[in-house]
């Protein structure tokens, strides 16, 4: 499968992070093929929060900065606010949960046209027309 503009989520970051050789390579291969790596403005929050909830904020720090670096790191503009509405609204209808996090984080991909990299496919998975890669 071909990609252009891939998001990543905060469990396969976190696992970079850990230097997971499986997760190192796949995102290492994505790279090596100029496809576009990107994350949220949200998935930065959750990377920045565990690193001050694990006590060693100094030996964290630097590391998320620089893998936040290498990543395009989309916001949380008005045209994925809007998408999160109606995101939200219909899983609500259809009386599936997702989280608000992850229904942001979501949004921002889709209106970014970024296939999702995550180990959470069930849950991203829910969000119509968002498109899913299971990371390893």
């Amino acid at each position: 499968m071909e990609f252009l503009k891939v998001c990543i989520d905060t469990d396969v970051l976190i696992d970079n992070l850990r230097n997971k050789e499986k997760v190192v390579n796949f995102i290492a291969d994505f790279e090596n093929k100029g496809v576009m790596l990107s994350t949220t403005a949200v998935n930065a929050f959750e990377l920045y929060y565990g690193v001050y909830k694990s006590g060693k904020p100094t030996e964290g720090m630097s590391a998320v900065t620089r893998l936040l670096d290498r990543l395009v790191v989309m916001d949380f503009d008005v045209k994925a606010a809007e998408a999160a509405g109606r995101i939200l609204n219909d899983l609500e209808l259809d009386g599936k949960l997702v989280g608000f996090r992850d229904i942001f984080i979501g949004a921002m991909a889709l209106v970014n046209d970024c296939v999702m990299l995550t180990r959470n496919v069930d849950h991203f998975g829910k969000i119509p027309d968002l498109k899913t890669v299971a990371a390893p």
